[in-house]
């Protein structure tokens, strides 16, 4: 499904003009919230297929208003929300060079949209989306994975330009931006990291990577955007300078994937506007490097230089980067410490980076007196100045002088870290992070090499010489390993002439002095062999990495004595890997350098002395010159004359040692090791000689009907050695290879039948088979080790674009990738030779071996192998299935057998190829012989995976008679050869696939039918043929009589499980025999398996919809059914059909009159119609199955529900056979209902007549009446006396009797639920409460369609809204709002007409969201005056509740409700009149539920979201009852609303609303409640840090004015009298201004809680002078310092700059804390 998503996105521009209207025609209709499974699915149709082109199509202007509003009409709704920016943002991406193409309504809507996404935790809680969970899945096959993030970023990099920034520069995207990372800014703090930190991180990466993309697209000449709409530098500079700050603070954050995605960041930033960015990263950095105290920042610092490296070296990006390179060299070189790997991989990665693109040389002869830098302030300085190029290039020359010093440094730190190794096998874990280590070793000393010049190779060649004269570093022989090869690879030959003979001398001096000499089959853990081990791997890299040829004789002598020495395992298996990367270092083809510049600007002087304005340089592909090593003839005649000395040798002594009696026991195995392990580095080594395995026979086995069809893949002629047929060595090495796959053959079967035990030799053996049958061309470690090297280096250096701008380090492993990609492409598709017939056999009886490691081995390398060979697994899946017969006994070979059909490869054939797919069913549901724990849990897992793989899919296939005509005009329109045979041997074929495939399904079926009825079958295995059997019902193929007695039979068994199968089956059974009535032989209706119902009928509307037609329509929805005239009175059962804009046509059922005939029951399916129609015809089956249906549920509780799948059941039952059954029926109904106590009766109760109602969708009229005539009755009985235990199954029931069905079906049952009148004066709770229960069920399904039926009851229910049991008032509330939020329906006449309305009321309040009728208005206001007037009358709780508080609660529950659902449409217009009266709820003192429920309802009503024409209206009323209100309580529970409230609601304000909350907010800090103006100061912060920063220096001078105005009078000190009397006049008034004052200027002190902006300093010392007044004002001031120095310490060393040498001394006065002793 995402193929043909994403088939339907690149297709949208070949859409036609006309197809954006008839998309929209098309989806628009089936719209509504009513329904939110509905709304979704038909909303991700819309938005994936709606083509956003306005060049190609309809302009998206035309139909973009309409979707803002539907968007208006759902909140809280991720995956909503997450469509419409996708598509919103589609279209900015696609108009980029359209103006005007979104208002600023629309453009504040998706940045409400996107502050929202990043969900983050303001006021009490995070928002989070909690309806999507009840819109179903059905929508995500479709649904778009893009975050919502990643749309929102879109917009917003699509939407910047020069234009909108200059006309409206305070409402412009980018100013909009600014809005949001300051609304956001403390959540990218260090302090406050949480979740929200990673998703801010990929946030910013997003933004920077966007952006670079629309930058680098717009510098092509092919650009389409118009000139005056692209990116300038200016724009560029205001981008990077909006983000640049908070991704500064969030390099340092606490979570590694967030540091991660930052530095990203900063390297597209880098590109974007290096002078903005690079300079305050080394701001940072060297302070960081310098102290290596702080190892997070460290870590963190040396990491994002890494990132850096080329933008920063760049001489065109930013000219003062290079002076800065051997300074960070030198400081980063503390970083390679073991003891902390992380720091150390980060600084070989920072190394690897900034030397990758700097050729490593001193291009200066004096020194390093010629640079003189004058440090970072310099580099800040000249930010906005022009460079002088000749100065920078000069630094640039003068800094390399001190390569010298640090490469000496690095590489004694680095051998430093290899002495202090720990020994190997110290454990998994630290096995994992030495290896680790040592990879990036090899990556970062192979760059590092390979730039050196040659004067400090020769230094580096001293250094290690000495290394390889001293002491043996055995504990880190592979790091010395990778480090040696590195060195090897920049000069090959000096260093095979310089380290060769050490190495000979010290490996032929351990050997003298008998290491190795004690023979071992398995690796010792003594350390006897280890320095001998150790110089063996160090010649293994030196040989892989060097010029092996002028050392020909001395390697081969060398060879031999350890071939012939060698006893112990290790010993001789480094031995053979000797001989495998010889022969790797002359056959294979690969990159002899990854330097910086190819080999002619390398080897030009003149070009090098001029190096340093290269660094950083970037190459497209294809300039990079590669110097490839390819075998001369020489190396291939030495790769030859080793492989006759060692190779052929060991294969004839291993020929020798299988029929020899010399040996026996260990010594046989020992020396069996020592040859395989040579034979194994051959076939390793010399996999690209010649390209194919010798002249063995095509095998035609296994191929079966595609022998024809089947041909190999094309092969790539690449990388072989030997490709003339003429030349004698090609004959031999073929020869050679054939002869090696037929003694692996002979191995294998000497192995299986005589040394079955001997593990460890067959697992080297089982090793070789797989690199001979996979490793075709390349060897997989090979392969795999290149691709994650590109991979990795693809990431570090990748940039967006078309054109592929890499350093040559990385085109080279790009070149290097693509050729063993090409090998390795070669290993596949191959035709199979009867030798690989054999040796994949061979690897298959292993792979079922009694040895568990054998299997193991021999399962990974047949799953390799036989992916490379066509044919291998219908080679391999017979022996497989044979091993799962029941005549095996052996438990061992079942299990490996069953591993490997787990596995994918293999399990896809047995899925989809009908050759094996019926054995396979079979083996696994007649495996029960094999009573092993383990085989029986295999034996379910592969079941599980079977069935829930399985597709099932159609055997026909649908030829078009089209088809020849079309082929053979694409034959001539592409110059093809094009034989008319083949499309008729084609559909021959196709025809004989199917029937032989129907011919297998029948036998299955049988089969299958045949093992369900064995009497002595395990239960287990009973269910799993039963599962296999309903999974194979299909429509095209008739139930058979046999099928449908066995499932009956099954349906009264004892075991629920075999029940609930046969349920499904049945219902499966049953709805087929429709499918096939319906279809009357239609091939085309059984393959889709819907058949149109003879019913139906397509209605089509009018061109012009009469005015009254949608009230028409909702007053023919609840009449009575005229079945005198079927076609006035048509069925819709869908609720969305008009609800948002009627549709052209639309589908309906016409009412079944007594003459209309149904057509016949397909003849084929007749026996078994027959058949289950005279079972369900006995009424000892109806007890029999109501009995077991009424049994506590066994799997628990969670299972204890109304069951869709029982109800589906009945339905079929009574759809089927309509009232026939009813005589029978009928008294079980009944008797279940009248079990009132049991509530599994009643459950069965409810899916029994839920499936009755259901099925008689399309009896006569006569069966309808006869059935409601005795069961309104019974209904209505059984629901008066539902008890507690049974409610959920009779809502559940009445939910699924009234979903997807039109009203007028139904309508008795509705008519019983909406006339049972609420009583106030019942005692019984539960019986009132029961009865709105269903009604609500009721509602929820029904929905608009029921609206002229709901006035009665709305105003009964509000008659109740005081009612006195909480049961009651809880389940009203919620009854209530589904009244409300049901009676409005847009029900535009057309599309047409619905685009043109809201084109023409864009900003305007909706008729569909914000406004409620004259009638619903009324109701409210009433309600608003009722509450008021029982506030009034209220009296305290302990008397009893009143009508107020009943009300209130009744009302708190309505609210809560309507503000946690999705739907808006009645939400606005209830909620917001009552806004006033939640606050006094929340002021109830003698209250707490009532306090309880308006808090929740009031955050609730904060995090809401509102359209922007409505945000004006709640400002005014959040200031009025802050104004007005004479509680203080009520004015502190406003500010938080107001808080969240103006964080949600954001992009709705504009300034003057924000200055009007703000001075609201103000008001408050002279409140007489001290309460309040600690929140009142608490709530401005917040104002002050989301938004109004430019009213910080009004906010300060009228703050210092308040406390200038309100000195506080001298008190008189009288002992005598009370402290209250000894205050003067006007003390406590101006205590309160004073503390005003100073809690304003905290406010703004803490809306910067991680910054100093220019005024804080001056702010603070003004704020000190307060310290001493008396509390609460000095208790302010002690708190405002307080955290001041708790959220700045981190940075303090900063931050302290900002200060002044007096405001300092002020500062710490403050800040530290008073000594006991001062």
């Amino acid at each position: 499904m995402v193929k043909i998503i994403r088939l339907i996105e690149e297709a949208q521009r070949f859409f036609p003009p006309e197809a954006s209207e008839e998309i929209l025609e098309e989806f628009l209709p089936n719209m509504t919230t009513s329904n939110l499974p509905d709304l979704l699915k038909a909303q991700t149709y819309l938005s994936t297929f709606l083509p956003t082109d306005a060049k190609n199509g309809m302009d998206p202007r035309e139909w973009m208003p309409a979707i803002f509003r539907i968007w208006s009409m759902v909140v809280r709704s991720g995956e909503f929300d997450r469509n419409f920016m996708s598509l919103i943002s589609r279209v900015a991406l696609d108009n980029v060079g359209v103006k005007d193409m979104f208002t600023e309504g629309q453009a504040r809507t998706m940045f409400a949209a996107g502050l929202n996404a990043l969900n983050l935790p303001v006021g009490k809680g995070q928002q989070t989306s909690t309806v999507d969970a009840e819109g179903g899945t059905s929508h995500k096959a479709v649904s778009r994975n893009d975050m919502r993030m990643t749309s929102f970023v879109t917009f917003i990099v699509n939407t910047i330009n020069p234009v909108a920034e200059e006309q409206n520069p305070k409402s412009s995207s980018l100013a909009h931006l600014r809005d949001l990372i300051q609304a956001t800014e403390s959540f990218f703090h260090p302090s406050n990291s949480g979740p929200w930190s990673y998703a801010l991180a990929l946030f910013l990466q997003a933004l920077a990577w966007y952006y670079l993309k629309r930058v680098k697209d717009e510098e092509n000449p092919d650009c389409k955007t118009p000139q005056e709409l692209r990116l300038t530098q200016e724009l560029n500079d205001k981008f990077v300078e909006t983000i640049k700050g908070v991704t500064f603070l969030a390099m340092f954050s606490k979570d590694q994937r967030a540091i991660a995605q930052t530095h990203m960041t900063l390297r597209y930033l880098a590109w974007i506007a290096p002078k903005l960015v690079i300079p305050g990263v080394l701001e940072r950095a060297y302070p960081s490097l310098e102290s290596l105290t702080e190892t997070h920042r460290t870590t963190s610092v040396i990491s994002a230089l890494g990132s850096l490296a080329v933008p920063m070296l760049n001489r065109d990006n930013y000219p003062q980067g290079g002076k800065h390179l051997t300074p960070l060299l030198h400081l980063t070189v503390p970083g390679v410490d073991l003891n902390d790997p992380a720091k150390t991989w980060y600084t070989l990665l920072f190394v690897t980076s900034m030397i990758a693109t700097v050729p490593v040389r001193d291009l200066t002869e004096m020194g390093s007196a010629g640079f003189q830098w004058g440090g970072i302030e310099e580099d800040m300085m000249d930010v906005d100045g022009p460079v002088d190029l000749e100065i920078e290039d000069s630094n640039r020359k003068a800094t390399t002088a001190e390569f010298e010093e640090w490469l000496l440094k690095f590489l004694r730190r680095a051998i430093l870290m290899f002495e202090n190794y720990p020994e190997a096998n110290q454990g998994a874990k630290k096995d994992a992070v030495e290896g680790s280590i040592t990879g990036t070793i090899s990556y970062c000393f192979e760059i590092l090499f390979g730039q050196l010049s040659p004067k400090l190779y020769d230094m580096t060649t001293k250094l290690v010489l000495e290394l390889l004269e001293s002491a043996p570093l055995t504990n880190a022989g592979r790091a010395m390993g990778a480090f040696i090869s590195c060195w090897a690879g920049a000069d090959r030959k000096s260093a095979m002439s310089k380290v060769f003979p050490i190495l000979d001398r010290e490996i032929r001096s351990e050997l003298e002095h008998g290491a190795s000499s004690i023979p071992s089959l398995a690796y010792s853990h003594l350390h006897r062999d280890d320095s001998l081990h150790y110089y063996q791997g160090l010649l293994n890299q030196l040989v892989l990495s060097s010029d092996i040829l002028g050392h020909r004789q001395e390697l081969i002598s060398l060879v031999k004595l350890m071939v012939d020495k060698c006893q112990d395992r290790h010993g001789y298996k480094l031995t053979g890997k000797l001989l495998a990367n010889a022969l790797k270092n002359l056959l294979l083809t690969y990159t002899l350098d990854l330097r910086s510049h190819h080999k002619e600007q390398w080897q030009d002087e003149a070009f090098m002395a001029e190096s340093h304005k290269h660094w950083g340089q970037l190459s497209e592909p294809g300039t990079e010159k590669l110097n490839w090593h390819t075998p001369s003839q020489e190396e291939i005649n030495f790769a030859i004359e080793l492989i006759d000395l060692f190779h052929v040798t060991s294969a004839a002594r291993l020929r020798d040692l299988m029929n020899s009696s010399t040996f026996e026991g260990k010594q046989l195995s020992i020396e069996l090791c020592k040859s395989m392990t040579m034979v194994k580095a051959f076939v390793v080594g010399m996999v690209t000689l010649v390209e194919d395995d010798g002249d063995s026979p095509i095998s035609k086995a296994s191929l079966g009907e595609d022998t024809v069809s089947v041909q190999p893949m094309k092969r790539i002629e690449v990388g072989y050695c030997l490709t003339d047929a003429n030349d004698p060595r090609r004959e031999k090495i073929r020869k050679i290879r054939a002869d090696t796959g037929a003694l692996l053959h002979e191995l294998m079967t000497y192995f299986i039948t005589k040394r079955e035990d001997d593990v460890e030799n067959i697992k080297v053996l089982v090793k070789t088979a797989r690199v001979f049958l996979s490793d075709h061309g390349t060897d997989s470690s090979n392969y795999d080790s290149n691709k994650k090297g590109y991979e990795f280096l693809k990431q570090m250096y990748k940039l967006p674009g078309d054109k592929k701008l890499y350093p040559r380090v990385m085109l080279c492993r790009r070149a290097s990738s693509m050729h063993y990609l090409r090998l390795k492409t070669n290993s596949f598709g191959r035709a199979k030779t009867d030798l690989h017939d054999a040796l994949i056999l061979d690897l298959t009886e292993l792979s079922l071996s009694r040895y568990t490691d054998v299997r193991k081995k021999a399962q990974q390398a047949l799953l390799k192998s036989i992916r490379c060979f066509q044919g291998a697994k219908n080679l391999v899946i017979p022996v497989l299935l044979k091993a799962l017969e029941s005549t095996n006994t052996d438990n061992e070979r079942m299990k490996g057998a069953l591993f490997l059909l787990a596995a994918r490869s293999l399990s896809l054939p047995c899925l989809r190829d009908w050759r094996f797919a019926p054995d396979y069913v079979l083996r696994l549901c007649t495996a029960y012989h094999a009573d092993k724990p383990s085989i029986q849990a295999l034996v379910r897992k592969n079941f599980l995976e079977y069935i829930i793989n399985m597709t099932n899919a159609s055997f026909k296939v649908l030829v078009s008679s089209d088809l020849s005509a079309a082929v053979e005009q694409l034959s001539i329109v592409h110059r093809l050869k094009y034989d008319s045979d083949t499309l008729v041997r084609a559909t021959n074929k196709a025809k004989n696939r199917r029937l032989n495939n129907i011919k297998a399904y029948d036998n299955l079926i049988v089969s299958l039918t045949e093992v369900v009825q064995d009497a002595t079958l395990h239960w287990r295995y009973q269910t799993m043929a039963m599962s296999f059997i309903e999974l194979l019902m299909r429509p095209e193929i008739p139930c058979s009589l046999d099928i449908a007695k066995f499932e009956t039979k099954s349906l009264l068994s004892e075991m629920p499980t075999v029940r609930r199968i046969a349920l499904s089956s049945l219902s499966i059974v049953m709805v087929n025999i429709k499918v096939r009535t319906n279809a009357q032989g239609d091939p085309y209706s059984l393959i889709i398996r819907k058949a149109a119902n003879p019913l139906r009928r397509v209605v089509t509307l009018p061109d012009n919809v009469p005015d009254d037609f949608t009230w028409e329509y909702l007053k023919a929805s609840v009449a009575e059914i005229n079945y005198d005239s079927p076609e006035s009175s048509l069925l819709n059962d869908q609720v969305s059909t008009g609800w948002l804009v009627w549709p052209k046509s639309f589908k309906a059922y016409l009412p079944r009159s007594d003459s209309f005939v149904m057509p016949e029951v397909d003849a084929e399916s007749r026996p078994a119609f027959d058949h289950l129609e005279e079972f369900f015809g006995q009424a000892s089956f109806w007890d029999k199955l109501v009995e077991f249906m009424a049994q506590e549920p066994v799997r628990g509780e969670r299972h204890d529900a109304f069951s869709s799948d029982h109800a589906r059941f009945y339905k079929s039952i009574f759809g089927l056979w309509e009232d026939k059954l009813l005589d029978v029926v009928q008294p079980v109904m009944a008797k279940l209902a009248s079990r009132v106590d049991d509530k599994n009766s009643q459950r069965t109760a409810a899916e029994l007549i839920g499936g009755l109602i259901r099925g008689s969708k399309h009896w006569k009229k006569g069966q309808l009446d006869g059935m409601w005539s005795w069961l309104t009755p019974l209904l209505k009985k059984t629901l008066q006396q539902c008890t507690p235990d049974s409610l959920v199954y009779w809502e559940r029931f009445v939910k699924y009797v009234c979903l997807y069905r039109d009203p007028r079906r139904v309508l008795p049952f509705i008519t019983l639920l909406f006339n049972t009148p609420l009583d106030p004066d019942s005692t019984a709770a539960f019986a009132e409460s029961k009865n709105l229960f269903f009604t609500r069920a009721a509602l929820v399904s029904l929905s608009w369609r029921v609206s002229l039926l709901t006035p009665s009851l709305r105003e009964d229910c509000l008659k109740h809204i005081t009612h006195p049991y909480k049961q009651v008032r809880e389940i009203l509330g919620h009854v209530i709002n589904e009244l409300f939020q049901s009676s409005p329906h847009p029900s535009y006449k057309s599309v047409k007409e619905l685009l043109k309305a809201e084109a023409q009321t864009v900003g305007q309040r909706s008729r569909m969201v914000e406004s409620l009728d004259d009638k619903s208005s009324h109701q409210i206001q009433t309600l608003t005056t009722s509450l008021a007037n029982w506030r009034q009358e209220r009296q305290p709780s302990i008397q009893g509740s009143s009508n107020y508080t009943n009300a209130s609660k009744t009302v708190l529950a309505w609210v809560f409700q309507a503000l946690s659902g999705f739907k808006v449409q009645a939400t606005y217009g209830v909620v917001i009149p009552l806004v006033p009266e939640l606050f006094h709820m929340q002021d109830i003192p003698d209250d707490q539920d009532l306090q309880q429920l308006a808090t929740l309802s009031l955050l609730q009503l904060a995090r809401f979201v509102y359209p922007p024409s409505m945000v004006p209206e709640m400002v005014d009323l959040f200031c009025t009852i802050l104004r007005s209100s004479t509680s203080w309580h009520v004015r502190n529970n406003v500010l938080p609303v107001v808080q969240i409230f103006f964080y949600t609601n954001l992009y709705s304000m504009d300034v003057q609303m924000m200055v009007k909350v703000m001075d609201a907010v103000s008001s408050m800090l002279l409140d007489p409640q001290i309460e309040v103006r600690h929140l009142a100061a608490t709530t401005l912060s917040g104002i002050v840090r989301c938004s109004q920063r430019d009213a910080t220096q009004t906010l300060i001078q009228h703050f210092k004015r308040l406390l200038a105005e309100a000195p506080l009078p001298n008190r008189k000190r009288n002992r005598s009298g009370p402290a209250k009397e000894n205050l003067p006049e006007g003390y406590s008034e101006a205590l309160v201004k004073r503390h005003g004052g100073v809690l304003g200027l905290s406010s703004l002190l803490e809306a910067f809680p991680y910054d100093v902006p220019k005024w804080m300093p001056e702010v603070m010392v003004f704020l000190a002078q307060f310290f001493s007044d008396p509390p609460p004002i000095s208790t302010t001031v002690k708190k405002v310092f307080g955290d001041f120095k708790r959220t700045h310490q981190d940075t303090w060393h900063e931050d302290s700059q900002r200060f002044e040498p007096d405001q300092l001394e002020v500062l710490s006065d403050m800040l530290i804390s008073p000594s006991y002793y001062a």
